[in-house]
């Protein structure tokens, strides 16, 4: 997906009815990409206000050929007047100031093409209002995303959603790029959705390649894990834990991202439990605050094959290492974890006095 970058941005969606204006101009300004010294990218702002509640930023980096009018020795020579125009479907902005010695700035005058959103109107998405037109502009979202999205046979989006798509920067190869690994989503929301939280192409295909399991997932699913921090590093970890972890559904691993379980509680348990893993015992000792240097902890102490109901059992009343290498030192060397729970609930000190 195209990286676009809208910093200290503030966008209200506008009706498409009436024809809104900026209620100042529109202003522009140029800075080098980056700390590199050429001019044949630079990174474009573009600020505008629609009224009091309504203004935007735009700013990412792009190829000075996007800029008509504009070149690379006038953005690198001597400071001087310009005059510019970015061209899309949706509209145009002419602008004019001074550029040069890697920066510039001036304003901006933007008009809407009367062909797409006549274009719009008769694909029945709807009429474009000026503002859903600027922003359209500044995304680059036009023709080629909608007849992505036809060919795939989308829902078809209304402006509000075609403004949506193309301020979250997705793109007519997103689009087909889905389609052709054999996912579609039902909706623009869908797409939305999957822009904001990352999920791209290859997350999805990380994810598919890990557990047969997880290479149809639903859209929902898929938010939900990256909204949880699930990266397909950490579901390959999981996943290579044991036969009971090779098909983890997306709700396991939603669940293991909620409750902040570590590949390291799955594995110690592993090597120092009674039985074959279940996400459910891993999940179950991470929401009862049971970790890997307690399981280790234990088994020094020569409590190993402990079920995660003890292991829970013990986290929950307070029994630590500490408490139990103090009874062994008393000479109670064999108490089961029943027992064990059972001497601190009763508050059994066996501290000398």
């Amino acid at each position: 997906m195209r990286n676009l970058i809208l910093a200290a941005a503030a966008f209200t969606l506008p009706s498409a009815t009436p024809a809104m204006e900026p209620s100042r101009p529109i202003e522009w300004s140029i800075q080098r990409s980056g700390t590199a010294a050429d001019a044949r990218t630079v990174q474009l702002t573009i600020e505008s206000r629609w009224n009091e509640r309504s203004r935007s930023t735009w700013s990412n980096d792009r190829p000075i050929a996007e800029l008509q009018g504009l070149s690379a020795s006038q953005v690198a020579g001597p400071t001087a007047p310009v005059r510019f125009a970015l061209v899309r479907d949706a509209g145009r902005l002419d602008c004019a100031g001074t550029a040069g010695r890697l920066t510039g700035h001036g304003t901006c005058r933007f008009t809407p093409d009367a062909g797409f959103g006549a274009f719009l109107s008769t694909s029945g998405i709807g009429q474009l209002g000026t503002q859903q037109a600027f922003s359209l502009t500044m995304s680059g979202a036009g023709r080629d995303l909608v007849a992505a999205m036809r060919s795939i046979d989308y829902a078809r989006p209304t402006v509000d959603q075609l403004v949506a798509l193309g301020i979250h920067g997705v793109t007519p190869e997103f689009v087909r790029g889905l389609a052709q690994s054999g996912y579609r989503l039902r909706s623009a929301d869908d797409l939305v959705a999957f822009a904001i939280h990352g999920v791209d192409l290859e997350y999805i295909h990380e994810m598919a390649v890990i557990a047969p399991s997880l290479a149809h997932l639903s859209a929902k699913d898929l938010v939900s894990l990256r909204i949880h921090g699930l990266t397909p590093q950490y579901v390959r970890q999981m996943a290579g834990m044991g036969p009971g972890f090779a098909n983890l559904s997306a709700d396991d691993l939603v669940s293991f991202g909620i409750h902040g379980v570590k590949p390291e509680l799955a594995r110690t348990y592993a090597q120092y439990g009674d039985r074959a893993l279940r996400p459910d015992d891993i999940v179950s000792m991470a929401i009862h605050g049971v970790t890997a240097q307690f399981i280790e902890g234990l088994a020094a102490l020569g409590y190993r094959g402990l079920t995660a109901e003890e292991l829970v059992s013990l986290s929950i009343h307070g029994v630590s290492t500490d408490y139990v290498g103090e009874l062994q030192h008393a000479g109670m060397t064999k108490l089961s974890a029943e027992q064990l729970v059972r001497l601190r609930l009763a508050g059994f000190d066996p501290a000398p006095r």
